[in-house]
Order: C-alpha cells, then sequence, then structure tokens
C-alpha cells in the first residue's frame, strides 16, 4: 500500500473504532460489541505499525527511535507520497 492507502486505513480503523466506543456506551454489556472493539484495536495498531514502518511516525506519539528525533524527522505532510 502506498501512503495515502495506509493513511485511509487508519481513518477507516479510527471511525469503526469509535462506532465501538460509542454503542458499548449504551450496551455495555455486549459481548459481540467488546469482542469487536477489541478486534478493531488490534487492526488498528497493525495499521499504524505498518504506517510507521513504511511512512514514519504519523505523531509524536509514533516516534520510536532510541533517541528523540521526532523534530528532526519531516512533518507528515512534507514527506512524499
Amino acid at each position: 500500500m502506498n501512503k495515502n492507502e495506509l493513511l485511509r486505513e487508519l481513518q477507516e480503523l479510527d471511525f469503526a473504532i469509535q462506532e465501538a466506543v460509542l454503542f458499548l456506551d449504551t450496551h455495555p454489556r455486549s459481548e459481540v460489541a467488546l469482542s469487536y472493539y477489541r478486534y478493531v484495536t488490534g487492526l488498528r495498531r497493525k495499521a499504524a505499525e505498518e504506517y510507521n514502518r513504511v511512512c514514519g511516525p504519523l505523531t509524536s506519539r509514533d516516534s520510536r527511535g532510541r533517541r528523540w528525533d521526532w523534530v528532526n524527522s519531516p512533518w507528515p505532510w512534507e514527506r512524499e507520497g
């Protein structure tokens, strides 16, 4: 996948997570909803790892280097897609 496709996948998963959270707020005992929430958060974690591997950190929280070099890297919007 290219940068835009990876970013789109993250956005879609973030949306799915938010929808699951809203549903769980009104149906806190739903095992199916909780299972779905855990599933999509796992997918989101993997998608974020892939984005970071291919494109670099999307946010400062994604910086995983041995040094704090977030400010030295190109900002997400400065990178070529």
